[in-house]
């Protein structure tokens, strides 16, 4: 089986892939993302998996249930292009996830998007967030089976979204650097897995590294 492009392959294992993607990267110095952090989160979301797989285990009554996680570094400049993939394993109630990225120290209690040097796309309405809780329409909803990835371009500071393989279209610009894959959940019986090269992306990153 021929691949498009190497990292595709479903043989490699996650450090063959982040190498093949990240090849200036050097992780002793600055690790890249693998999991999501039992620590920078909020209390209301759930880990399991390898700490891949997160779920919301609050009330979900108002947007004051919101929750989100960062992953356990940040992700470093020098990758000039990062990548990272969720997959909905369930919408729950109402399917009120985000999915981006956000600076340390940036409140758990809310859904990426909503706050200064926060920034999300979100399931229920399609719509990006940039540091503000009014959202612009960007894209399309997403709900159950679908996979959402999240491309930030360290060079200059823009980042795309991606629904099942196809490319959304830049969301943000000029983004700071320093900031961290984050998710979050809003209502009960909503889960996601995150794909942080454990497993070949749905779509091609290396095709679009390329073109860079």
């Amino acid at each position: 089986m021929e691949y498009e492009s190497p990292s595709q392959s479903p043989t490699l294992t996650q450090d063959q892939r982040l190498k093949l993607l990240y090849p200036m990267v050097n992780e002793e110095e600055t690790p890249l993302p693998r999991c999501w952090s039992t620590k920078d989160k909020y209390n209301y979301i759930g880990l399991s998996q390898s700490n891949l797989r997160v779920h919301y285990k609050g009330h979900g009554k108002t947007h004051k249930d919101a929750s989100s996680v960062r992953a356990t570094h940040p992700i470093p400049a020098s990758c000039g292009l990062y990548y990272f993939e969720v997959k909905i394993i369930s919408k729950g109630r109402d399917g009120y996830m985000g999915v981006g990225l956000s600076a340390q120290g940036v409140n758990m209690n809310r859904l990426p998007g909503w706050d200064k040097h926060s920034y999300g796309y979100h399931g229920d309405d399609g719509h990006s967030f940039c540091s503000s809780g009014t959202g612009q329409a960007y894209g399309p909803t997403f709900t159950t089976g679908d996979v959402i990835g999240c491309g930030i371009n360290l060079i200059d500071g823009s980042c795309f979204y991606t629904k099942n393989g196809h490319h959304l279209g830049i969301a943000f610009q000029d983004l700071p650097s320093g900031l961290y894959p984050t998710v979050g959940l809003q209502t009960p019986g909503e889960v996601i897995d995150a794909n942080f090269g454990q497993e070949p992306f749905k779509f091609d990153i290396e095709g679009e590294m390329r073109e860079l």
